[in-house]
């Protein structure tokens, strides 16, 4: 099931926030702190699994990370994607001012549903939910959004919780639009798509543990890269 992982994700955030909203006495920051670098280490894991998918050409996805940096780092994706989180407080913040009420909610709520939404994992989950049929790592994602919306609900209140509903609509859009993609993918095209992710995975996984401070947002155009790159690859294989 395509939307399965979507699915998954926004039950696994909703779970976190409500879970911080009952024992918001208990949780403290270094806790939470605690446990998202320990979420890290099983993000590292999957990444590990995934790039050692059998037929991963080493040549293929270097060459997807090198060109896929320069496109990301020339657009700055990471700074459009913090703006459009900025953009989106701003207007909330207008929207329910005089709301105290309201105001908090959409702290919460605009808080959660940044991390959990704007983050590469959620892109590429979405791609592997919808291509591969596989949700492993929107799941494994959605453990690290519980983790992390744990403590947010539990100092930023009942808006936290419902970034469950964000995540559901906005990688069940991305699981769709790669579902309808993948015909058009030849098996080693997804394969190489799947290992350049796992690669990109790899450094969401040191960044949560703290290793690295990678912006891994301007990396995310390397895994599209393979749709051009291994036919492109045969084409100079077929001549050599």
């Amino acid at each position: 099931m395509v939307l399965f992982g979507a699915l998954m994700n926004g039950l696994e955030a909703f779970v976190g926030g409500v879970l911080g909203l009952l024992f918001k006495r208990h949780v403290s920051d270094d806790l939470g702190d605690f446990l998202l670098k320990g979420q890290g280490l099983c993000v590292v894991l999957v990444a590990v699994q995934g790039m050692v998918a059998k037929g991963g050409s080493v040549a293929v996805v270097t060459t997807a990370v090198a060109l896929g940096s320069v496109v990301g780092y020339a657009i700055d994706l990471d700074k459009w994607v913090r703006r459009l989180g900025d953009w989106a407080q701003a207007r909330l913040d207008r929207l329910f001012s005089g709301s105290e009420r309201l105001g908090n909610f959409s702290e919460g709520f605009v808080a959660s549903t940044l991390f959990c939404c704007t983050g590469a994992m959620a892109i590429l989950g979405s791609i592997s939910a919808g291509i591969q049929l596989d949700p492993s790592t929107l799941i494994a994602k959605g453990v690290i959004d519980l983790v992390v919306c744990l403590p947010l609900a539990a100092t930023m209140g009942i808006g936290v919780p419902f970034c469950g509903v964000s995540l559901v609509v906005y990688e069940g859009i991305l699981s769709v639009l790669a579902s309808l993609m993948g015909p058009l993918l030849s098996d080693a095209v997804i394969l190489q798509m799947g290992v350049t992710g796992s690669v990109l995975l790899l450094a969401v996984g040191t960044n949560l543990m703290g290793v690295t401070n990678l912006k891994v947002a301007n990396i995310l155009p390397a895994a599209f890269l393979p749709i051009v790159l291994v036919p492109l690859a045969g084409v100079v294989g077929s001549i050599l």
